[in-house]
């Protein structure tokens, strides 16, 4: 068996300072058009919650929270959070690191000792950072019946992924890897002699002060829980959810988003981590060139219309879920989905609330003009380590594609969206474009950004 996931308008615009107060009548009759238009995109249902400066500003449900009985979702209704959970699972550790029970530099093989050594050591901080270069466990087959797998213990997973090489030298680059937090989750359990549940359950989630966030148990009867589904070439259908045992430290939580909001207050007040502590993880991690990532610990840290985020989506079977932060305006949004889907749509539709919240024009009301968008096709190529790479930019009627012609890129025909005039997204994955003049020759060039930042600079052919 396959660990591996199912793959995954207009607006009322209104102009407000960015540091200042949210106004929010103003902002509730944009959010409620935006999500009237755009929840069909992504889910049957959802809950959206917004804060700014300390202040609900919007809280409501929309949609469905099943279909079958045409129940309405309601905002106290729990979700699976996904990798939200990762901060959860950092927190716990670095709780650890302030009482000195371990070090971030300390290596996998102090606590885990059979853990197979490497050419290089892997630090704490490296599997907070995703940074270490251990292969995702769900991308790993066993061999086995899914059955089998599915009452794997932490350490039987482990030893499945364990044995596996690294993908590059430790602290060099990121990479999203949910054996990262696997491996911590297991290395609370050593350090502390509780279960992960257990110590999550008493040092974390009680210590917040959380009344509705639970570590997944299938047979606890939730009365409020939304119905999952997921959608598969256009068509909605009931998600078949994944074991526990395999979800674990990288993502075993459920919530709801008032909950959230507790999480996000009780982290920043200083209840559970030092508050030199949660600097530390809400900074980007530094490679070994010295460059920055846009991951800190358990965080990603982004930026959004040339704002400051601290953010992290959650995406598994069944639910979507996303938080981002703004700290310089001190505005929080919490979005809720009960639908999984291989594309961004969910994260785009945040962010796009964010957007409103802060005055900043949103991707649905970016408008090209045809001159812009056959100015842009054509084919663009970079040559790296003597291997030739070139993306194709075509348009059909009002849209502009993207594909990669070279095999090896992995990057079939699929729809540029923009957030600027000249600055694109995709929804399949985090890839970003830029088109920029090319002062010498006057044709325009692509810069493509991923998850650690630019990745290359594409010259027209």
């Amino acid at each position: 068996m396959k660990f591996i996931v199912p793959l995954v308008c207009f607006m009322l615009m209104f102009s407000n300072p960015v540091s200042g107060q949210v106004k929010a009548k103003q902002f509730s009759k944009s959010a409620d058009s935006l999500m009237s238009i755009r929840l069909v995109e992504v889910a049957p249902g959802a809950v959206v919650l917004v804060v700014n400066k300390g202040n609900v500003i919007y809280k409501k449900a929309f949609g469905q929270a099943d279909i079958k009985t045409g129940a309405a979702m309601k905002t106290d209704y729990v979700f699976r959070i996904g990798s939200i959970g990762k901060q959860f699972t950092a927190v716990a550790i670095l709780q650890l690191v302030d009482q000195g029970k371990l070090k971030l530099n300390d290596s996998i093989q102090q606590f885990i000792p059979d853990f197979p050594v490497k050419l290089f050591t892997i630090t704490i901080a490296q599997l907070l950072s995703q940074t270490s270069g251990i292969r995702n466990y769900f991308d790993l087959d066993t061999g086995e019946k899914p059955e089998v797998v599915n009452a794997y213990s932490p350490k039987q997973i482990i030893d499945v992924f364990g044995k596996e090489p690294l993908q590059f030298v430790p602290g060099t680059k990121f990479q999203y890897s949910n054996s990262n937090y696997f491996l911590l989750g297991y290395i609370i359990e050593k350090v502390t002699g509780l279960s992960y549940k257990d110590y999550l359950i008493e040092h974390v989630i009680k210590k917040a002060g959380l009344k509705s966030t639970f570590y997944i148990d299938p047979a606890r009867v939730e009365s409020r829980r939304a119905t999952p589904y997921s959608r598969f070439d256009g068509k909605i259908e009931d998600a078949e959810l994944q074991s526990i045992n395999l979800t674990y430290a990288a993502g075993g939580l459920e919530s709801t988003a008032e909950d959230l909001l507790k999480w996000h207050q009780a982290l920043h007040s200083g209840k559970l981590i030092r508050p030199e502590t949660l600097t530390q993880a809400l900074t980007p991690y530094k490679f070994a060139d010295g460059s920055d990532s846009e991951y800190g610990f358990g965080w990603f840290l982004k930026n959004l219309g040339g704002q400051a985020t601290i953010e992290h989506s959650g995406s598994t079977d069944g639910y979507q879920t996303d938080v981002v932060y703004l700290p310089k305006q001190d505005l929080l949004v919490v979005t809720l989905f009960n639908c999984f889907e291989s594309d961004m749509d969910w994260q785009t539709l945040t962010n796009d609330l964010a957007k409103l919240a802060i005055g900043e024009p949103t991707a649905s009301t970016v408008e090209l003009t045809d001159k812009d968008m056959k100015e842009y096709t054509g084919t663009y190529q970079v040559i790296v380590e003597g291997v030739n790479h070139e993306l194709k930019v075509s348009q059909e009627g009002s849209k502009l594609f993207v594909e990669g012609l070279n095999p090896n890129d992995r990057l079939p025909k699929v729809r540029m969206y923009a957030e600027t005039v000249n600055k694109f997204y995709i929804k399949e994955a985090q890839l970003k474009f830029e088109f920029v003049r090319d002062e010498v020759s006057g044709l325009n060039k692509i810069v493509t950004y991923n998850n650690r930042g630019k990745d290359a600079e594409w010259k027209k052919q």
